[in-house]
């Protein structure tokens, strides 16, 4: 046999093997397809997930969802007769989802099982003003990969976009998301990127009850997120989503929050004051599982200032512990049944299912004694500042006092609650100042501390006040003195 039959016959045996391959893969990724469309179907109910057809062919094939949601209609109003006014009711959105399954081993130039590109399409129903505000919004792309290994991976590219109605704005670069799930399904790791979010809205919570508060323009919130980055790993057991073992971390270049007063057109508007600017911000995030409980620990540091105090550095701790997984996985079943009751057609509201999910995870969230502590600690012009508090159940409320609807001194009784403060001397005049009054003269301040000290609500030494308290067993002691509690110690 000579050298061209010799490559001849390997093309031809090549081309073969490639075609079987893509063919067989073809029908593995119909299959998978048909599999998520099931569970898809399951998780939404048929209300949700309308019709989804798919053709199949050699090289790819196409697939077609249409989902549709109907906004819950709003409650009657009464007419100026007084008789009930029927409000007409909400339209149906139905959006179009098309997904695009390349089949492997060489998927769209990868090596791959296969690769589906799902976008939304189209999106019907939506009234003038839903399209108004959305004018200027991207459909997001999802990309999946199925490797040839059977582990998973997801691409999410959100445009940059903006959605306002007038009083609310909101603006984004685009957004980067990325995760991978193992062939088992039980590890999940990702991370995301997300240059810059920002939202302007109408602040009213500050609204004075004079007639001209009605007529002035609203003051302005802009907040503004900048450089956010993280990571991910999780491991999915027991069924768990909610909550599952795993950590994250991730950083914030900038955070601020100003605030503007409104300004009536034609007028110039004013500069903005500054309510938080903090830079340089970093997190993490671990999740734990021993045995039966969950519990996790979150970290948080960066600097900036907070008003007027400039702040050299801040540091949050938070620590929960002892939460059931039972008591979690009936929370996440209450969830997945809210979003399936349709609000038209529901029981009244004690009587829907996710509320009695709920009300089963209560005794099983408190039989498992959880705890509570953060720790806050900041420092300014190098005097450093703590607070800290938290809560746990020592002992399993007593059950008469529960049925009788007596929560807060059942709950008292059988927890320990505790805080504590280390402020520096130094602070004083600037907590004045933040608070937006004048800084105290030093004899001022020095006769506040000592009335306070004398009450027993502070401690001193020669450059911190101190406080501590600790409720427990019926009892309160503050600063080292003791007292009981109205209702008595158990």
């Amino acid at each position: 046999m000579n050298k061209k039959t010799v490559w001849g016959t390997a093309a031809v045996v090549l081309v073969a093997g490639y075609g079987a391959a893509t063919w067989y893969m073809g029908e593995r990724a119909h299959s998978s397809y048909q599999e998520a469309m099931t569970d898809m179907g399951r998780l939404l109910g048929p209300e949700v997930l309308v019709s989804q057809q798919y053709t199949k062919g050699f090289w790819s094939s196409q697939g077609r969802l249409v989902l549709q949601w109907t906004p819950p209609a709003p409650e009657d109003e009464q007419d100026t007769s007084g008789a009930p006014a029927t409000a007409a009711a909400p339209p149906t959105i139905r959006f179009t989802v098309e997904n695009t399954v390349r089949h492997g081993p060489l998927a769209g130039w990868r090596v791959a099982a296969a690769v589906v590109e799902t976008r939304l399409i189209a999106a019907e129903g939506a009234d003038h003003q839903v399209r108004k505000t959305f004018a200027k919004v991207s459909a997001p792309t999802l990309t999946t990969v199925r490797h040839l290994t059977g582990s998973h991976a997801f691409t999410l590219a959100l445009p940059a976009g903006e959605v306002g109605d007038g009083e609310e704005l909101v603006r984004w670069q685009s957004l980067a998301y990325r995760m991978t799930v193992n062939a088992g399904g039980s590890r999940l790791s990702g991370d995301f990127d997300w240059p810059e979010f920002t939202m302007d809205v109408a602040d009213h919570s500050e609204d004075d009850d004079e007639p001209s508060a009605a007529t002035a323009p609203p003051k302005r919130l802009a907040i503004a997120l900048q450089g956010m980055k993280g990571e991910f790993h999780v491991q999915l057991e027991d069924g768990l989503w909610l909550l599952a073992p795993g950590s994250g971390k991730g950083t914030i270049g900038k955070l601020a929050i100003t605030r503007a007063a409104g300004t009536a057109p034609g007028v110039a508007p004013a500069a903005p004051e500054s309510m938080v600017a903090l830079q340089d911000l970093s997190y993490s995030v671990t999740i734990a599982r021993n045995g039966a409980h969950l519990g996790w620990v979150t970290t948080m540091q960066g600097k900036g200032s907070v008003g007027p105090v400039a702040l050299q550095s801040l540091e949050l701790n938070e620590t929960v512990s002892r939460i059931d997984v039972e008591a979690v996985k009936l929370v996440q079943k209450a969830l997945l049944d809210a979003y399936k009751t349709d609000p038209s057609t529901a029981v009244a509201a004690v009587e829907a299912p996710w509320i009695a999910s709920l009300m089963d995870a209560v005794p099983k969230f408190v039989a498992a004694l959880p705890a509570y502590a953060m720790k806050l600690s900041a420092k300014v012009d190098g005097e450093q500042g703590e607070l800290e508090y938290g809560a746990e159940l020592k002992r399993v409320p007593d059950a008469v006092q529960i049925a009788e609807g007596a929560w807060g001194p059942a709950l008292l009784k059988s927890s320990a609650v505790h805080a504590s403060m280390r402020l520096p001397k130094a602070w004083l005049p600037r907590l004045a100042q933040a608070a937006g009054q004048q800084a105290p003269k030093p004899e001022d301040i020095n006769a506040m501390v000592g009335m306070a000290e004398a009450q027993g609500y502070i401690q001193q030494d020669a450059t911190h006040l101190t406080s501590a308290v600790r409720m427990e067993d019926g009892r309160v002691v503050l600063n080292g003195k003791a007292a009981d509690l109205p209702f008595g110690r158990k």
